[in-house]
Formats: structure tokens, sequence, C-alpha cells
């Protein structure tokens, strides 16, 4: 039987570098998450503010791995830092192959809680502190998604509603 791992990280997003539009860079990455995910039975979180990722992901210890190293090598990412990876016993998102949040006024105040600032800043943030962040926004509900509506993405499809 594998290990079912659960790996958390951030890193500073170079969309505005490499895209016109944020949202859509978004969306474009999360429809290949989506696909990989499905396809490696991965599931997962995306938090995203105006410079930085958040992400969980869930799954077979060697997948999520692999899924990690596609990460550091992506340009679109910079300052890649693990903040965990250990052993679980259940996914905390097993109905989602990603949902996708992005930081917005309804939920603003769960990031300024959980980073104790108003700006994001996730080098700031304990590692349970930033797990718990992650969590609640997720948890609230998909807002500020990719095209601002609200984004939940489960294991079987992609839907905005």
């Amino acid at each position: 039987m594998t290990m079912l791992m659960r790996l958390i990280y951030f890193s500073r997003h170079r969309l505005d570098q490499r895209y016109d539009d944020r949202e859509r860079a978004v969306a474009e990455i999360l429809a290949v998450a989506v696909a990989n995910n499905q396809r490696d039975g991965i599931t997962g979180a995306l938090l995203y503010d105006d410079r930085w990722f958040a992400q969980v992901l869930e799954g077979d210890e060697g997948a999520v791995s692999a899924t990690f190293e596609r990460i550091l090598r992506d340009p679109r990412h910079r300052d890649v830092s693990l903040v965990t990876m250990e052993g679980v016993s259940a996914r905390r998102y097993a109905d989602f192959a990603m949902a996708c949040v992005g930081r917005s006024q309804d939920n603003g105040d769960l990031f300024r809680h959980y980073g104790e600032d108003d700006r994001f800043d996730p080098r700031q943030i304990r590692r349970d502190r930033l797990s718990d962040l992650i969590d609640a926004v997720v948890r609230r509900g998909p807002t500020g998604g990719p095209t601002g509506e609200q984004t939940w993405t489960t294991k079987n499809a992609t839907s905005a509603a």
C-alpha cells in the first residue's frame, strides 16, 4: 500500500511578467492542474493573490513528489518554499482535483487574520497558520477565482457557479 501524503508549499508567481491577464493565467494553470491531478489521483487547493501562490497537494507519495518537482521547474514560480510534506491518514480536499480561491474582498479578513497583516506574505506565517488559512478560505467557499466568478474544481469536473 502506498502512503498518502499532504504537501504544502508557497511561491512568488510570475504571472504579471508572463501574461497580460492574471486571471486568465490562473484559469490556464487550473485547467492543466485539474487534468494532471485527475490523471495522477491528486487532490488539493490553490490560494493566490497579486504576488503569491500557496498550495496543498494530497495523494500518493510518488505522484505528489513528481508534481512538486514540476512546480519547481515551472518558470511561472520563483522562490518556491516547501512548508511541509507529511503522511496523513485522510485527504482534507478529497472532493476537489483542485479548489482554486483568489484573495478578494469576501475573504480578505481571513488573509489578515491568519497572516496577521494586511499584506499576505506566506514567508511570515507559521506553517500551521498557513495550513489553517488555506482550510478557512476553502471552507468559506470559492470567491475571486479566475474571471472573478466562484470556482470549485471537483475530482470529476471543473465548474463555475
